[in-house]
């Protein structure tokens, strides 16, 4: 049986220009804060949706199958709730 995951839990994902963070389960802000701050440390949420996602198989860029993450904006079958967490960086990159 796979790990299981609770409420608040880090959902980590990779791509270029990463424009959203996502936490399982509705949180509020101040929860999320405190997740984003120990996973990620130079965040500043600027704001939070309460949404719904799904793990589907995908293709990457090479053309091998992969898990993906479908976020949408309504519950169905196979879907979870998540937070989607819009932020700024707070340290400079350059």
């Amino acid at each position: 049986m796979g790990q299981k995951t609770k409420h608040g839990d880090y959902i980590s994902l990779y791509w270029e220009d990463k424009t959203h963070e996502y936490l399982r389960g509705h949180v509020t802000t101040e929860e999320a804060q405190k997740v984003l701050d120990f996973e990620c440390g130079d965040i500043k949420i600027t704001g939070i949706r309460h949404t719904y996602a799904f793990w589907g198989v995908g293709i990457d860029e090479v053309g091998e199958p992969c898990s993906l993450f479908y976020p949408r904006e309504t519950p169905g079958r196979g879907r979870f709730k998540v937070t989607e967490i819009s932020f700024e960086k707070t340290t400079d990159e350059s």
